[in-house]
C-alpha cells in the first residue's frame, strides 16, 4: 500500500480548460517515488499488476471523488489483468464504491503491450463498453498493431504518440503524420489527444490543427495532488 496515484491534467485544446486526468502509478521506497516503467514489468512476470492496478483505481476515484472533479478519468489497464475474471469483478466493485458514473471513465490500452490472446482481451473491452465505460488506445502510432486496435474495439479516444507531436513546428513528416492520424480518427467518430505538448507554440498549432485535446508538460506535470493550471 505504498502505492500512490498521481495525476495529470488533460486540456480541451478549443476551450483551453481541463476536462479530466491521467491516473499515473508510483510507488515510494526509502523516500524516492519510482515511476510505473521502474516497476509494472517486475509486477506483470510475479503476478500481482491485477492487485495494483485495482488498488491505484481505488485510491485514484477516492481522491477525485472527494475532490469534485467532474470531467472524465484516464486509467491505464495492464494487458495481462484484462483477462482474469477476478480483475474484472474487482475493477467493477471499486468504480461502484467509489460513485463515479462509468461513462466518466476511460480505460487506456497501449499498442506496445503485446497481448497473446486478442479475442479474451477484445471480450473484455467489449464488456466494459456494454456498461458505459469509455476506451482509448494509448501511444498511438508507436507501433504496428494501431489499426488492428482500432479495427477491432470500440475505441472512443486515441492518444497521439507524443514522439510525432514534439517535432510537428520542424518536421513536415512529423505533422503530416499527426494531422492524418486526427483525420481518420474524426472520420471515425474518435476524439484526438495529442501527447507530449511542452511548449506553448506546440499548443498552439495544434489549436490550428483542430486537435481536441493534450497532455503534457507544459499543460501539468503528474502530481500526487489534483491541479489545475492557471
Amino acid at each position: 500500500r505504498r502505492l500512490i496515484p498521481f495525476f495529470q491534467p488533460i486540456l480541451d485544446v478549443q476551450a483551453g480548460v481541463v476536462v479530466g486526468y491521467e491516473v499515473l502509478s508510483r510507488i515510494e521506497v526509502d523516500g524516492e517515488v519510482m515511476r510505473a516503467d521502474e516497476f509494472v514489468e517486475i509486477a506483470e512476470k510475479i503476478g500481482v499488476i491485477h492487485r495494483l492496478d485495482c488498488l491505484v483505481i481505488e485510491l485514484a476515484l477516492q481522491k477525485l471523488a472527494a475532490d469534485g472533479h467532474d470531467g472524465y478519468i484516464f486509467l491505464n489497464l495492464s494487458p495481462r489483468a484484462m483477462v482474469l475474471n477476478e480483475f474484472a469483478r474487482s475493477l467493477r466493485q471499486i468504480v461502484v464504491d467509489s460513485g463515479i458514473p462509468p461513462e466518466r471513465i476511460v480505460f487506456e490500452i497501449t499498442e506496445r503491450d503485446t497481448v497473446k490472446n486478442l479475442a479474451l482481451m477484445e471480450r473484455f473491452l467489449n464488456d466494459l463498453k456494454f456498461d458505459g465505460f469509455k476506451l482509448a488506445i494509448d501511444d498511438f502510432g508507436s507501433g504496428f498493431s494501431s489499426f488492428h486496435y482500432l479495427r477491432r474495439f470500440p475505441v472512443d479516444f486515441l492518444k497521439v504518440e507524443g514522439d510525432f507531436v514534439v517535432n510537428i513546428l520542424h518536421s513536415t513528416k512529423d505533422r503530416a503524420f499527426v494531422q492524418s492520424m486526427q483525420s481518420l480518427a474524426h472520420e471515425l467518430g474518435i476524439q484526438v489527444i495529442a501527447e507530449f505538448v511542452e511548449t506553448g507554440e506546440v499548443l498552439d498549432e495544434l489549436k490550428r490543427m483542430g486537435m481536441d485535446m493534450a497532455q503534457g508538460y507544459y499543460i501539468g506535470r503528474p502530481d500526487r495532488e489534483i491541479r489545475k493550471p492557471a
